[in-house]
């Protein structure tokens, strides 16, 4: 089987960073493609690295 690309490195993705009692969303920078369920680097506009999970069409979802 193959993974679903949800996007590709240099997109713009949405980012839903989610913590104890609280979700924040923002946009970045995707730097490596998007897989499904598969984990991803972004950069934020501020230049910050975030690791997450690939989770739908330009979205990345991030456990802190």
């Amino acid at each position: 089987l193959r993974l679903r690309q949800w996007f590709t490195a240099g997109d713009t993705v949405q980012v839903l960073a989610r913590g104890d009692g609280f979700v924040v969303q923002g946009e970045a920078l995707a730097l490596s493609h998007g897989l499904e369920g598969q984990p991803v680097r972004v950069r934020t506009e501020p230049g910050r690295v975030l690791s997450g999970v690939a989770v739908g069409e330009n979205r990345v979802e991030v456990v802190l």
